[in-house]
């Protein structure tokens, strides 16, 4: 009878036990997260309500990080902290600078759209700052748009058309209409 009862109890713990599959999402995060974690998942829940659950792209923390070649590993301390400054600085634009008197304005090349910043330092990074840069992997213009992307963020009458054919605003538009973590490495 002993015997029996404990078999009962063993198979009503696992039954109760939570399920993880391997490489599952819930398997990479870990059960306390670290300062920095805390402060990319409290951004991150902030700057899904204002752009919206596809605009805001995966959670690196609980998703893991998705390398160009396809591979996901756990993100490390400096890809969530890159990722945190891009979505702040996407919720907290710098108001432009104006000083008195002045009778020009010089302006970095930064867009705003959906809540995502594109800056001329990620065109430099990724092309060397050249709209018409042409990769023979398949990536185009300042910001290395690869066909589909392009389709799928060019402002209207652009898709179809290669990105390294589109005026600066045009690619800095759509740039500015990618997921935060579009350019990981820059």
């Amino acid at each position: 009878m002993r015997m029996r009862i404990a078999a009962i109890a063993t198979c009503a713990a696992a039954l109760a036990a939570p399920v993880v599959a391997q490489g599952s999402p819930t398997s990479i995060v870990p059960e306390h997260h670290p300062a920095y974690e805390k402060r990319y998942l409290e951004l991150r829940k902030k700057f899904v309500k204002q752009v919206g659950l596809r605009e805001a792209g995966r959670n690196i923390v609980r998703d893991g990080y998705h390398e160009k070649d396809g591979d996901v590993h756990p993100a490390s301390q400096a890809e969530v902290v890159a990722s945190t400054k891009r979505m702040d600085a996407a919720l907290h634009p710098p108001e432009p600078a104006t000083a008195a008197g002045a009778t020009s304005t010089t302006t970095a090349t930064t867009s705003y759209a959906g809540g995502a910043a594109a800056s001329s330092s990620t065109a430099q990074c990724e092309s060397g700052g050249s709209y018409t840069a042409v990769n023979p992997a398949g990536y185009y213009g300042a910001y290395q748009f690869d066909q589909s992307t392009w389709d799928a963020y060019a402002p209207s009458g652009y898709q179809g058309v290669n990105p390294a054919e589109a005026p600066p605003e045009v690619q800095d538009a759509a740039a500015a209409a990618v997921p935060y973590d579009a350019w990981p490495n820059c």
